[in-house]
């Protein structure tokens, strides 16, 4: 064989085997950055449960904040106060 046939294959054969390690190599880290993502798709549910709950809270505080504010207004005791 010539040399000149023997320097298009082996340009030919490098390229085509650096694709495919750069296609195996894609794949290996997709699998890593997907359970990446997973790991932080679930910490955002986590969150946001508990950021729900705070406001819940917050709710129910002002609400009883106002609702002793209106009853100290018009100088009637709240019957859970008087507990």
């Amino acid at each position: 064989m010539e040399p000149k046939t023997l320097f298009y294959i082996g340009i030919t054969l490098g390229f085509i085997g650096g694709v495919i390690l750069t296609l195996i190599l894609v794949k290996i880290k997709s699998l890593f950055v997907s359970g990446e993502v997973k790991k932080l798709r679930h910490e955002k549910k986590g969150l946001e449960k508990r950021l729900m709950e705070k406001n819940r809270y917050i709710d129910e505080m002002m609400n009883h904040a106002e609702r002793l504010a209106h009853n100290l207004g018009k100088g009637k005791p709240d019957k859970n106060e008087s507990q």
